[in-house]
């Protein structure tokens, strides 16, 4: 993940005062910048500002400027104006580096402009991440007498065609290995520039579950499973071992059921590639929410039906309003990382605005969403960060990250967003396009805090590191099935006949919309056809069918075939008289057989004792 800054530019100005009256600075001067930012092909950006600071009055000049930017790998820091060099200073902090300009020239006078200029080298404007290259370019966040602002971005053209750009340009041009795209000033002032060449990212991980059960008896339990996403699409190597089936939830979470014994101690381990993309895949059955109420419901966090949250929903009802109300109006609180933070929920965190961690700006974006009849749902993950000052992890167990998710009913799609990090970089659209580096793990809607993810399955005295992920490269999916019928291979003829069909994926990857076709020469099956939506790997799905009674003296042999879309089976199945049957199985002649004598002594019986009587 680039590191995407939250930067303010200040004006600390002191004051030669011709009135005896004191005067507001900030509102004395106006201001004007024309930024350049070039990136070049290390990914370094070099910065230039060219900064106007334009008197109001007659009686003042500025002796001083002032920014601070979000960032600590800042160098060649120069300042100059068109008569000579200015002596920058720059001080380091813990997140930002604050730069001073002193100026040698008194610029006095109505409508008098103090033009001069900033360039500094930046290791945080650009990064790649993987297979992609991510820029972000934070906003202003002091705009007042803002006069004229102009931006232009200048990145190589290997990096290719970005796959997003916000906003986007008004205009592109291309010189000796360049693209330079320019920005309106009016989309500028809502938000920085963020953009990414790579259309998806891919992480290897590696992740360990920890089951133990304590009980004298044996318990059957489950674990959340990384699963696939219309962003995300999951390639698992191993899964070690394997479990007894997996079944998906309302939510989509991927459940893998083990049955543990008394006492038992279980370590699972998961393995694999997931493939982030920042378009829907077509390939993702789109998602119908049947039950669209269970995504609108109070729930522990989520107090929709509280007063305050009523009240807020009379002018806040988007999920873009929503968005903004959080990033804006929730302070993170850095303190609480070093605790194990106690969840406050979405009214908790209204009263303590200050001390929210990511949970509470998930927390509060989905009950406001749900209390505006727009359903919504929190994700637990893995957010991949180069500073967490700017974009911090919050969750304990392994440091994960929470985002909220909303449902657009006109797209059939979750939406995710992450106000979190649109707080903390400074105004970073994180609303319009999530990034490639956000992972989930597992989906809360239907409860608010079931199923846990990955890094959470540990033993009280367990204290190690349960989620390994690391930048990959593409692996090949292995889409693979494999049908298997459960059929006797000889029945009686008149005599209907049971069997069960089961589908089995056999590959690395989920499969989507398979079909099962069942036929037989002679017979008819019922039912013949099946539809699964989505099978993940490691799963099986199975299905009953009949076979109807043929004629009780006829005897035949039947071909059963299944068909899907990956694979194929066929069994035959021999129908035989029932006479013929008997005589074919030594053992059932010899059972009838006796029971057949058993039959005549007992007949012989009755009729001798009748006979004495």
């Amino acid at each position: 993940m680039p590191k995407r800054f939250f930067f303010s530019l200040i004006i600390t100005f002191f004051l030669f005062l011709l009135s005896v009256f004191p005067i507001q600075a900030q509102a004395e001067f106006s201001t004007s910048y024309n930024i350049q930012y070039t990136v070049l092909n290390s990914g370094i950006t070099q910065a230039k500002y060219n900064i106007s600071l334009i008197n109001k009055l007659s009686n003042i000049y500025a002796t001083e400027f002032s920014l601070s930017i979000g960032s600590t790998k800042i160098s060649n820091i120069k300042a100059y104006t068109s008569s000579g060099s200015l002596d920058a200073q720059s001080t380091q902090g813990s997140k930002t580096t604050n730069i001073t300009i002193p100026f040698k020239e008194q610029v006095v006078g109505k409508d008098k402009s103090n033009d001069f200029s900033l360039e500094f080298d930046s290791q945080d404007f650009a990064n790649q991440l993987g297979s992609v290259w991510e820029i972000s370019i934070p906003k202003l966040s002091k705009t007042e007498d803002l006069q004229s602002y102009q931006l232009n971005l200048t990145i190589p053209t290997s990096f290719g065609k970005p796959a997003f750009i916000n906003p986007y340009p008004i205009n592109t041009t291309v010189n000796d290995g360049y693209i330079t795209y320019y920005f309106s000033s009016e989309d500028l002032l809502e938000t920085g520039v963020s953009a990414t060449f790579g259309e998806k990212q891919y992480f290897d991980f590696s992740l360990q579950y920890n089951l133990v059960n304590p009980n004298i008896y044996p318990v059957k339990t489950e674990i959340a499973l990384p699963p696939d996403t219309a962003f995300q699409q999951i390639i698992y190597q191993t899964l070690d071992p394997l479990p007894e089936d997996i079944n998906i939830d309302e939510d989509g979470n991927w459940m893998a059921i083990y049955n543990l014994k008394s006492k038992e101690n279980l370590t699972i381990t998961a393995t694999g590639s997931a493939q982030i993309s920042l378009s829907p895949r077509p390939d993702f059955p789109q998602t119908y929410l049947k039950n669209l109420q269970d995504y609108l419901k109070p729930q522990q966090y989520w107090e929709v039906d509280h007063p305050k949250i009523k009240e807020l929903t009379e002018t806040i009802v988007t999920p873009k309003s929503i968005y903004q109300y959080v990033v804006n109006n929730l302070i993170y609180d850095y303190g609480r990382l070093g605790e194990d933070a106690v969840r406050f929920g979405a009214v908790n965190i209204l009263d303590n605005p200050d001390s929210a961690i990511c949970l509470e700006f998930s927390d509060l974006f989905i009950t406001l969403a749900r209390a505006n009849n727009i359903p919504a749902r929190n994700v637990n993950g893995f957010a991949y960060t180069t500073n967490s000052a700017l974009r911090p992890l919050s969750l304990k167990k392994d440091v994960l990250h929470a985002w909220p998710e909303y449902y657009d009913e006109k797209r059939n799609l979750w939406i995710p967003v992450d106000p979190t990090w649109g707080n903390t970089t400074g105004g970073i659209d994180y609303f319009s396009q999530l990034d490639l580096n956000h992972f989930a793990f597992a989906f809360q809607g239907i409860n608010s805090d079931y199923p846990p993810p990955a890094g959470s399955y540990k033993t009280n005295d367990q204290n190690n590191k349960d989620i390994n992920i690391v930048f990959g490269k593409p692996i090949n999916t292995q889409p693979q099935t494999k049908l298997r019928l459960q059929l006797t291979k000889q029945s009686i003829a008149g005599l209907p006949l049971t069997g069960k069909i089961t589908l089995i994926n056999t590959g690395n990857v989920a499969v989507y919309n398979q079909t099962i076709n069942l036929t037989a020469n002679r017979l008819k099956i019922k039912p013949n056809q099946w539809q699964i939506l989505i099978l993940p790997p490691f799963s099986s799905k199975t299905f009953a069918f009949e076979l109807p009674a043929a004629s009780w003296n006829n005897k035949f042999t039947a071909v059963i075939i299944a068909v899907s879309n990956l694979s194929s089976t066929k069994q035959q199945i021999s129908f035989v008289p029932v006479h013929s049957f008997i005589f074919q199985h030594p053992i059932t002649f010899k059972i009838l057989s006796l029971l057949i004598g058993i039959s005549i002594l007992w007949f012989v019986s009755r009729l001798v004792l009748k006979y004495r009587k």
